[in-house]
């Protein structure tokens, strides 16, 4: 039986890794900081995350089904990412937000763990990077879906991109509003966001889900899951 060949000998690694600058914390893709310009050039510059980005089969339906929709020719609306943790969910919603710009697309970005749910709704966070404020989704009650409409059928081509909603959803559960607190009424703003996008025609959400109850935090967001 012929030996395994080794891997230098099959494939050229990388610059970074011949000249040993290659640290772990390259592997921490962040979605937020690549919306804010602040992640390392591996993930801000489109070219060069591409170029060291292996497209699966999965990752390139994706980007195939997300273009279809954003240049209106069908497509799903709504795209739920689930797969184990480090199974490459924000590396797939980062290579989405870099083809936005390719396909002429306006995009929204929302990251739970970076968001504080004390300041910012999620309905306020779309509408303040979409029109540089927020105006009529100042409410910490679900807009519902003909507000929402008013703001994003303007706004198309459009994809938003969701990660960690359920890491939000965590911190929302301990904020009252009236008599329900905000994690209920971010889970009706989700139910009405997705059923508006099936209506609007150059619209698509997709949002990352945890494949498991491993990466669930506490008995409120097991329960917002299962919803």
């Amino acid at each position: 039986m012929d030996k395994m060949k080794p891997f230098n000998i099959i494939t050229t690694p990388h610059k970074d890794i011949l000249e040993g600058k290659l640290t772990m914390d390259i592997f921490a893709a962040d979605l937020w900081q690549v919306y804010k310009r602040e992640a390392p050039d591996e993930y801000n510059d489109s070219d060069l995350f591409f170029s060291k980005t292996y497209e699966t089969a999965g990752l390139k339906n994706l980007l195939t089904v997300v273009e279809k929709r954003i240049k209106g020719e069908g497509g799903d609306s709504t795209i739920q990412l689930e797969t184990p943790f480090g199974g490459g969910k924000t590396h797939s919603l980062i290579a989405l937000f870099h083809k936005t710009k390719e396909w002429s697309s306006n995009v929204s970005v929302m990251v739970g763990t970076n968001l504080d749910a004390e300041k910012y709704t999620l309905w306020g966070l779309i509408e303040e990077q979409l029109t540089g404020k927020i105006s009529s989704l100042n409410k910490k009650t679900s807009p519902g879906k003909e507000e929402l409409r008013s703001i994003l059928e303007h706004y198309q081509p459009l994809t938003i991109l969701m990660d960690e909603v359920l890491q939000y959803m965590t911190k929302a559960s301990g904020i009252k509003v009236e008599d329900s607190n905000l994690a209920s009424q971010t889970l009706a703003f989700l139910q009405e966001l997705t059923e508006l996008v099936a209506t609007l025609k150059q619209t698509c959400l997709v949002v990352t889900l945890p494949s498991s109850i491993i990466e669930h935090y506490g008995e409120n967001t097991e329960r917002y899951y299962l919803q």
